[in-house]
């Protein structure tokens, strides 16, 4: 893998979608931006998933040159 966070698609289990963000499958919701699984609630969790943060992290660095 290159290292890029993928949108994990909200019709996978949630017990593999936990297993893929180190949590329990309780722990596992929706990210409010694109929908996909992300690590939601309880220690560590994140308002939005890993892509909608590496997104918005990009278009903070502003336009290539």
């Amino acid at each position: 893998m290159d290292g890029t966070p993928r949108r994990i698609d909200p019709a996978t289990d949630r017990a593999a979608a936990a297993h893929l963000l180190g949590c329990s499958p309780a722990q596992v919701g929706y990210c409010p931006r694109c929908q996909g699984l992300s690590r939601r609630y309880g220690p560590g969790a994140e308002v939005i998933c890993r892509v909608c943060r590496a997104a918005e992290a990009s278009s903070a660095d502003g336009p290539a040159r």
